[in-house]
């Protein structure tokens, strides 16, 4: 009787083993890289980490803070990371130089680009042809830096008058303030953003952002590896998919969004992050093409005329398509990626 009871009992572990943890080794890993510091518009990524959406897909995704889109490129191109999100240009620079071993972008985190000017209004610098003569601070890296020819060129400024000084990202914003430099280079939520934290009022400034001015650029983007994409589709499916109804949710609460932020990094100011994911929305994310046509709504023509712009900047090959560089396959369906009426009020306010 013992025997037939522990036979049994073995029987059922057995079939146990084969059918309980079966969810759990489905589970595909995904490490996911931000562009740089855990900020509140980042909580697109997090907020499904938190609320179970992306474990229910399947996916046990790992989301890490980076140190620049150039970083994040690099990363992934490496394998370090499954996936990560970069200023589009930044990956279209790393595939210039790396034709080995290029990325390409699968959903267009940011409608337009928020890369940017912001001078000193006591500069007498209220057009961007003011900049002429002017010293400038920017890291040598940074997106903004690399990408100031088009500006210059749009807008009539003479680069060989220009003043570059070097500096790190963390002293950027400081300089500008002490009046060392006439205007700094740099994300417009970014450097707005560092401006409030020490004390800079907003009308000691003027931003002149790129987009504004000539420029017509795409702003951040969920780059991946071809060949991940080619052996991983369903995961890059999943992952969009939960992303896009994290943005949802980020949009429609912005408290929810800074807690979950909070969650990485407890140090970052409660009101600032507020600020800066209004900011965002406001400018780069929820503009006037994605209310009307929904997320990640950037055609081939529009990539096609970027690329055109960059490539004597960065040397890109002539022959390069859009087809290349993004595409749309692996987004979710356009009801998904639409956002709905009180996601559009809730932005609003």
């Amino acid at each position: 009787m013992a025997f037939r009871r522990n036979l049994f009992v073995s029987g059922m572990l057995l079939a146990l083993s084969f059918s309980l943890p079966s969810a759990a080794h489905a589970a595909e890993r995904v490490k996911f890289i931000l562009d740089w510091a855990f900020q509140s518009q980042h909580a697109m990524f997090t907020i499904p980490v938190d609320d179970g959406t992306y474990e229910g897909m399947g996916l046990d995704v790992q989301v890490d803070r980076g140190a620049g889109s150039g970083d994040a490129v690099a990363k992934v191109a490496s394998g370090a990371y499954e996936m990560g999100v970069a200023d589009f240009y930044s990956m279209l620079r790393f595939n210039s130089q790396n034709p080995g071993n290029k990325l390409i972008a699968v959903m267009a985190v940011d409608d337009r680009s928020a890369l940017a000017v912001t001078a000193r209004a006591d500069r007498g610098i209220k057009t961007p042809a003011d900049l002429n003569g002017k010293t400038i601070a920017s890291p040598a890296g940074d997106a903004s830096r690399q990408l100031f020819p088009l500006f210059a060129k749009a807008n009539h400024i003479d680069e060989k008058s220009i003043h570059w000084n070097n500096v790190s990202v963390e002293l950027r914003e400081p300089l500008l303030k002490r009046g060392d430099a006439d205007a700094v280079t740099g994300h417009l939520t970014s450097v707005s953003m560092a401006l409030d934290a020490i004390g800079m009022k907003r009308d000691d400034v003027h931003f002149m952002a790129y987009s504004d001015y000539g420029v017509e650029l795409i702003g951040h983007v969920v780059v991946v590896r071809p060949d991940y994409l080619k052996s991983h589709p369903e995961v890059v499916r999943k992952f969009l998919l939960g992303s896009v109804r994290g943005y949802k949710k980020m949009v429609g609460d912005p408290d929810l969004s800074v807690a979950s932020i909070k969650k990485r990094d407890p140090m970052v100011n409660k009101d600032i992050e507020i600020a800066r994911l209004k900011m965002s929305l406001d400018y780069r994310m929820v503009t006037p093409n994605v209310l009307k046509n929904g997320i990640s709504s950037i055609t081939p023509g529009r990539i096609q005329r970027s690329i055109s712009q960059v490539a004597p900047v960065f040397g890109l090959d002539e022959g390069t398509k859009a087809a290349d560089v993004y595409t749309d396959a692996y987004l979710p369906s356009r009801d998904e990626l639409k956002l709905s009426p009180q996601d559009i009020a809730q932005a609003a306010k």
